[in-house]
């Protein structure tokens, strides 16, 4: 079984359990389908983050409680392509709180706001940078706060090699892409000189989200 830290889709194999991103506005009932394999994230994210966010924010908070919600987000901080930066923040701050209280990790959205991110986490998160494409020396300083990486179909290499010689838990994922998961762990194995049966240990995110379905 090939685990999706991270999809906007529904998975199409059957050997793929994946954590589905959901914005609070969505009704989970809809993948009625996927329910009893797949889970899923909820958050609000930054692109999304408008003057209304505090009413959206207590939806992430409603929803945070169902058993198939196994992590918050995508949430984060964007300065590219996200709105108010000021907000973004304020709403990032509450689903990190969010998340500390019912105790499932974070799945970040940063964009040329990194320093920001080091400064606004700690520990008493479980956070996980999505779609990482950084260099090393960023990845060190990331990991440095106790966050973890996922990747998607395109990273930087060395930056791979790096955070898979730290034997620390790292994540794969499709994000908005319409493929198998099992493709990114095949591209992943390649470039590390593994089979990718080994990465399926290496990257389970049981092993911050607790028991998956």
């Amino acid at each position: 079984m090939y685990y999706n830290l991270h999809t906007h889709h529904l998975p199409t194999d059957n050997n793929e359990i994946a954590i589905i991103n959901r914005n609070p506005d969505e009704d989970l009932c809809a993948d009625a389908s996927a329910i009893g394999k797949n889970v899923y994230s909820i958050g609000l994210h930054p692109w999304h983050v408008d003057a209304n966010w505090q009413e959206k924010i207590e939806a992430v908070r409603s929803m945070a409680q169902q058993q198939n919600v196994w992590a918050i987000g995508e949430c984060g901080l964007d300065k590219v392509r996200g709105g108010d930066f000021q907000l973004q923040k304020e709403a990032f701050r509450a689903q990190l709180e969010i998340a500390r209280k019912v105790g499932k990790p974070v799945i970040v959205h940063c964009v040329k706001a990194f320093d920001e991110l080091l400064s606004m986490t700690d520990k008493g998160n479980k956070i996980v940078v999505h779609g990482f494409r950084g260099k090393p020396q960023q990845a060190k300083q990331i990991m440095a706060k106790g966050m973890l990486l996922s990747f998607g179909q395109l990273y930087n290499v060395e930056t791979l090699k790096f955070v898979y010689a730290t034997n620390l838990p790292f994540f794969l994922e499709t994000d908005d892409l319409r493929l198998s998961v099992h493709q990114i762990y095949d591209q992943v194995a390649l470039h590390l000189g593994v089979d990718a049966y080994h990465l399926v240990r290496l990257c389970d995110p049981r092993q911050i989200c607790g028991r998956l379905p």
